[in-house]
């Protein structure tokens, strides 16, 4: 008997007392009054939850709308969470894992905490974005079966289907959303954290709607092809990330120069290999301490042999130690 149904009953037995009460499975009452207090429980603990998130808003969503002028290097980067990229001015190719989305204005990058990723500058043209990198955790006290505010930052694979190109309504709702928010830092108020928990659901959920239409057009919106060199080589690393990765052995085994391939790889990326590899090692490693796995464990299978470099390399890259993100992931994980 599901809860709307034994309400109703509840009301039936308020109305016709007498010949119900000598039939009554009391058990089956004390099973049900179990169930609603089980309920009221996990509301209370989250709501609690809600609380502590709102409290610390700052912590948990940080946003940031910002101008700059070419040249300035941008390196690949991980976050904590999941952020949105939101392209105003420039000439921008978005580089995610092995995928290069060239951008439009008004284009949108989503991108999860496994996912490496930046932009690559074309020129020297204003550079002019928003983003907001958010913790999961609480954006998922607020999901139901019908509202999946996540779907589109996970639920397909890593470094694919991350543009999203918006028509002009679109483009035109976010903008205001986004100048809303910005609104909500620039004059902060007591009531600005809940306000501005408003606006990024309500931006979240005009993302999953545009995400939703953009999967019609899923060739229009797909990365752009790498080099024929170069594509295969990724691809391997991506498979390889615990063997060697020198550029000794990469030129061995695809008969390229390793000074041809380190040229190639800095022209498409705007970065260096050895920076991509030590990315992709780092957010496997975060997948295998997310599984359970142990510091040890995640740093061997991820590439890295020497343990204390790679606590080092962790640290620095994801803000961090192993052991705490571990920690912090299974916490987010029971939430």
């Amino acid at each position: 008997m599901r809860f709307n149904e034994f309400a109703v009953f509840i009301e039936w037995i308020g109305t016709n007392p007498t010949p119900i009460l000598s039939h009554i499975n009391y058990n089956f009452l004390d099973e049900i009054a179990m169930k609603v207090d089980n309920i009221a429980q996990n509301n209370k603990g989250r709501f609690r939850l809600i609380n502590e998130y709102i409290a610390q808003f700052d912590e948990h969503v940080h946003f940031l709308h910002a101008v700059r002028t070419p040249p300035f290097s941008i390196h690949f980067h991980l976050h904590q969470g999941c952020e949105i990229f939101f392209l105003i001015r420039g000439d921008v190719n978005y580089f995610v894992d092995k995928a290069v989305y060239p951008l439009q204005i008004g284009d949108l990058i989503i991108t999860n905490e496994h996912e490496i990723h930046k932009p690559a500058l074309l020129s020297d043209s204003l550079y002019e974005r928003v983003t907001i990198e958010f913790n999961p955790a609480l954006i998922a006290l607020f999901q139901t079966e019908q509202l999946q505010l996540l779907q589109c930052f996970y639920n397909r694979p890593i470094g694919e289907h991350n543009k999203i190109a918006l028509n002009e309504q679109e483009k035109s709702q976010l903008a205001e959303l986004f100048a809303k928010y910005n609104d909500f830092t620039k004059h902060p108020r007591p009531e600005s954290p809940v306000l501005k928990l408003g606006c990024l659901l309500e931006i979240l959920v005009a993302i999953q709607r545009s995400y939703n239409r953009n999967q019609e057009n899923q060739d229009k919106n797909s990365g752009m092809d790498l080099p024929p060199k170069l594509a295969p080589i990724l691809t391997y690393l991506d498979q390889h990330l615990a063997e060697d990765l020198s550029l000794e052995r990469l030129e061995s085994l695809f008969y390229i120069s390793k000074y041809h391939l380190s040229r190639l790889f800095k022209k498409h990326t705007g970065s260096t290999i050895h920076e991509y590899i030590i990315y992709k090692r780092i957010a496997l490693a975060k997948t295998l301490l997310r599984e359970g796995r142990s510091v040890t464990e995640a740093s061997m299978d991820a590439g890295f042999n020497d343990y204390s470099g790679f606590l080092r390399m962790f640290k620095k890259k994801v803000g961090v130690l192993p052991k705490h993100y571990a920690k912090q992931s299974q916490v987010s994980l029971l939430k």
